[in-house]
């Protein structure tokens, strides 16, 4: 031990000589009880702003995704109709020539973009999914964004009159990200079914799962030969980390599924988590009615507790509200949340000045995102 490390250690043992044992020991209490108080007086960031589930998936998906890690790092992934496929197809009772699996649901729309509007104009119901202006940009089309009906579901009106001879797709997200309201089933087929041929519907359902059980609109892909739907396993299936999702196309376009297919496959451990997620149906129905409930009640929580605050959300059928503040902009609220280390989603990043986008997690988060909505409101 050097000289000065030497000379640090015996003062600090010096304090100790002038007292008792029992006031070295009231010392000591004193000094852990000052130490504990700090701890409890932290407050941690909240990040209510991502749109990732909040726990961790399944454990025999963690299981299996560790286990095929360590056995086949080494190794190239799977490529084509492996395991994943045949539990994905399986799942929805479809042809496996019916489903691509890729790198989650953003980098399918991109490919899905790039195969059928590259050239040509993309509808947007607005506002959506944040990125998917900048995918259809890098798809080689232009976006064309058209507002949303004022229940923050898509206006299929609005978007069939700004469907013109340049269109090539219609993209929506359903439930919609970020007011969380759904595509009504029978008014999708009848757009769908009206649109020119050369017109693909595009509908992104990364958080169906945690929407009531006949939401999705997977269903009519049997039966429209322009409907293209992608699914997400970050989500309701707690796997945002595996980077995982898929695509159910037209019985009739196998050439377009191979075409969405990455080149070098999905890494084994995403394949192997989405097989143990799916693998026992009444398991994996369990799992995901769990966490619609958990998503329903912080909803319904939230609603009452803001029902006499300026604050206030439209229907929503997932885990995300579109929240905003009466007299109060976007700014504000997320200025006056971050002083209070909770963070949302600004409006800005869907161009809009009024909201913000909260994730909702569990019943202490819901308290505290409104206690804190409460000292602003004060």
């Amino acid at each position: 031990m050097s000289p000065p490390r030497r000379r640090r250690r015996i003062d600090y043992y010096r304090q100790f000589e002038a007292l008792s044992p029992q006031e070295s020991s009231s010392r000591l209490r004193k000094q852990r009880l000052e130490e504990r108080s700090l701890e409890l007086a932290r407050v941690d960031d909240l990040d209510l702003a991502t749109t990732a589930w909040h726990e961790p998936p399944d454990p025999e998906v963690v299981n299996a995704a560790t286990f095929a890690l360590r056995r086949s790092i080494n190794h190239y992934p799977e490529t084509g109709a492996g395991p994943a496929v045949r539990a994905i197809a399986a799942h929805h009772g479809v042809p496996e020539a019916r489903i691509a699996l890729g790198h989650g649901a953003g980098q399918l729309l991109q490919a899905a973009l790039r195969e059928l509007a590259s050239g040509g104009e993309v509808v947007l119901a607005w506002p959506s999914w944040a990125a998917l202006p900048a995918l259809a940009g890098r798809a080689g089309a232009r976006p064309v964004p058209v507002a949303l009906a004022p229940d923050g579901g898509p206006d299929f009106g609005a978007m069939a009159a700004a469907v013109t001879d340049a269109t090539r797709a219609v993209v929506l997200c359903s439930p919609n990200d970020p007011t969380g309201a759904l595509a009504d089933r029978g008014a999708l087929r009848a757009f769908a079914e009206s649109l020119p041929p050369q017109v693909s519907v595009l509908v992104d359902e990364a958080l169906v799962e945690l929407a009531p059980e006949d939401a999705s609109v997977a269903p009519l892909v049997a039966d429209l030969a322009n409907l293209v739907v992608l699914r997400s396993f970050s989500k309701g299936w707690a796997m945002a980390g595996l980077r995982v999702g898929y695509v159910l196309g037209p019985a009739a376009d196998t050439e377009l599924m191979r075409a969405l297919t990455p080149g070098q496959g999905v890494a084994s451990p995403a394949q192997a988590g989405v097989v143990a997620a799916l693998e026992d149906p009444a398991r994996a129905a369990a799992r995901l009615a769990l966490r619609r409930s958990l998503a329903a009640a912080e909803r319904a929580r939230l609603a009452t507790a803001l029902a006499d605050t300026p604050f206030s959300f439209g229907t929503s059928h997932a885990h995300i509200v579109w929240l905003r503040g009466q007299d109060m902009t976007a700014a504000q609220i997320v200025h006056g949340l971050l002083g209070q280390r909770i963070q949302v989603a600004p409006g800005a990043a869907w161009d809009d000045d009024e909201h913000v986008r909260v994730t909702l997690r569990d019943r202490p988060s819901t308290d505290r995102l409104v206690a804190a909505l409460n000292v602003i409101y004060v």
